[in-house]
């Protein structure tokens, strides 16, 4: 069940305008002029940053026209990796320090 909803969603994704980037095929780039849509997705988890929200806010109608989303606001935590945002100073950390092997 995981590769056939891949497939579909993948499928969306290509036909929205998404481009693949890399060869496993689970991170995809879409740009429409200057602003860009960085999404990457792990079975039925994703993530997403883009440098426009008038566009991530029109993907995410379109998207939400044929899949069950749930916004969950800014990552903290994805996929067991630690995510903290400083805006402020445009930094990003990842850690995974706390969780068990």
């Amino acid at each position: 069940a995981p590769s056939a909803f891949h497939g579909l969603f993948e499928t969306w994704l290509l036909k929205y305008g998404f481009k693949p980037i890399g060869g496993d095929r689970v991170t995809f780039l879409y740009r429409e002029g200057t602003s860009v849509i960085l999404l990457s997705i792990y079975v039925d988890d994703g993530i997403a940053a883009c440098n426009n929200k008038e566009l991530y806010q029109r993907f995410l109608a379109d998207l939400g026209k044929d899949f069950e989303l749930s916004n969950q606001g800014p990552v903290s935590w994805y996929l067991g990796v630690s995510v903290k945002q400083d805006l402020a100073n445009k930094r990003t950390t990842l850690s995974q320090c706390g969780t068990s092997t």
